[in-house]
């Protein structure tokens, strides 16, 4: 990790979801790389499906900076580790620069701080931001927005303004004119509408990567007009702007090993929700990272201490999972014979007895835990949560508390009563949620996706729990028992 990150950064932020952020941040790392720049970009907030795109348009692992989440510490050690060989760094910004989870409550804080913002991350890793305007249907108002912005922007970090999906020449002019007049901020781009450029939007977000087969035509088109319609000269001057950042050294845990533990990670079109820095602190605190595709594979590798099941996006391909009859029973005879696995969102799903998918038909999943679970389209859970363990588990001790984000379309049709709770949940408001998850001695499941920078012991503990789950199954092939924690054939 960099002692101090001194590399010229921008943070893209826009006025609201939709605004063409991802598109601007896209064709900036795409124009940065044609000039030679090695870029790593970052994403504001919890999600998955835009630091997909990110990380294919610089071909760097793209890192999550969530200050709900993380911290203002995790912030700037993710921010450190992620800026590792990098010479450009391209942060884009979620929904609005300004909305997060409302004003501070905090009687200390400014009255314009807006904690979990774009802003907020923007502050704390001392960034220029540059907001993004879509021009189609809007004028001089935009002058409003960008003014408004400046004036709550109590560190004077937004810089510009880059318009997007400019209809012609004359809108482009009118609101050019009005930001400068107005807001006295520069227009430091104005790309046009361009109809070639395939990246579809669902209703709660972009399309995922695995299944826009125009993805690369869009980024590479995306860069060219980046290139040609805004002053990348002057907005890397800008980026070179931003102010050193010292981050809080991650707490160092020598190894207690000599040899790594094997953990299995489920990677494949299906499994595909993980935060880069999960499996990167993992191996840091001894860990081997084998990866397995239950879409593909037929078992599952040998001699694991732990199965880590991630989340995924399409129920595509639940009639895939659920049809690879060998790989399932690899999985469930691993688990049986006392892999432990620690299982988030898709990985659930994959875990549950059946699974019905919106067309109504029904999958028989693994059954490592018996609920039955449907999938709806209409009904998304989604936020931060607030989570105290309920149970003790691979986490920590009962009491623990963590912080997560949830994001599915699913809910349980059966035999959610008859396990123990993994945690106690309330949103980031705090009111309470009730109880989710589900945990024994060799499960933790649960629908909620956690970051493991927000302490540092949780991926420790998860390795301890693989070695533990080894030696147990080491000590009943000594003893000759025939039992659960025996070695799997």
């Amino acid at each position: 990790m960099l002692e101090e990150v001194g590399i010229p950064r921008l943070v893209v932020g826009g006025l609201g979801s939709g605004s063409g952020k991802t598109s601007i941040s896209l064709g900036l790392t795409a124009a940065l790389r044609a000039r030679g720049r090695t870029v790593q970009t970052f994403k504001v907030g919890a999600d998955f499906i835009d630091t997909a795109y990110l990380a294919h348009a610089s071909r760097r692992p793209c890192r999550n900076l969530d200050s709900w989440a993380l911290g203002a510490d995790g912030v700037r050690r993710s921010l450190a580790h992620g800026a590792i060989g990098a010479d450009r760094l391209i942060i884009e910004g979620a929904m609005g620069v300004l909305d997060g989870h409302g004003m501070s409550s905090d009687p200390t804080a400014s009255a314009t701080d807006f904690p979990g913002s774009t802003l907020e991350v923007a502050h704390i890793i001392g960034a220029p931001v540059v907001l993004v305007v879509d021009a189609w249907e809007t004028g001089e108002t935009a002058a409003a927005a960008a003014l408004g912005i400046k004036q709550l922007d109590s560190a004077g970090s937004v810089i510009g303004v880059i318009l997007n999906n400019v209809p012609n020449d004359y809108r482009r002019r009118v609101i050019e004119d009005a930001i400068w007049t107005l807001a006295r901020m520069p227009v430091l781009g104005a790309l046009p509408h361009i109809q070639s450029v395939h990246i579809p939007e669902l209703r709660t977000g972009l399309l995922p990567l695995l299944q826009n087969p125009h993805v690369d035509e869009a980024i590479a088109e995306l860069g060219d007009a980046v290139t040609k319609h805004c002053d990348l000269d002057l907005i890397e001057r800008l980026m070179e702007g931003a102010r050193p950042v010292r981050p809080a050294a991650r707490r160092h845990v020598a190894p207690t090993h000599d040899e790594p533990v094997r953990i299995g990670v489920a990677f494949d079109d299906a499994f595909c929700f993980y935060y880069a820095e999960n499996l990167e602190l993992l191996e840091d605190a001894g860990a081997e990272i084998i990866t397995f595709s239950p879409l593909e594979d037929t078992i599952l590798p040998r001699d694991l201490g732990l199965i880590y099941m991630g989340g995924g996006i399409s129920e595509a391909f639940v009639p895939r999972l659920a049809s690879n009859l060998s790989f399932l029973e690899s999985f469930r005879r691993t688990h049986a014979h006392g892999v432990p696995v620690y299982a988030e969102g898709c990985g659930l799903q994959y875990s549950a007895r059946s699974l019905r998918t919106s067309d109504g038909a029904i999958h028989q999943m693994a059954g490592l835990i018996p609920i039955d679970v449907a999938l709806e389209a209409g009904t998304l859970h989604s936020g931060y949560r607030d989570l105290s363990i309920a149970t003790s588990s691979m986490l920590g001790p009962a009491g623990t508390r963590l912080r997560g984000h949830e994001f599915h379309f699913s809910h349980l049709l059966s035999g959610g009563d008859c396990l123990s709770a993994a945690y106690t949940m309330h949103d980031c408001d705090g009111e309470p949620l009730g109880c989710e998850g589900w945990t024994d001695p060799l499960m933790l499941a649960s629908f909620i996706h956690l970051h493991f920078g927000q302490e540092q012991e949780l991926a420790g503990r998860l390795v301890a729990t693989a070695r533990e789950s080894l030696d147990r199954r080491a000590h009943a092939i000594l003893a000759g028992h025939g039992s659960r924690f025996a070695a799997p054939v």
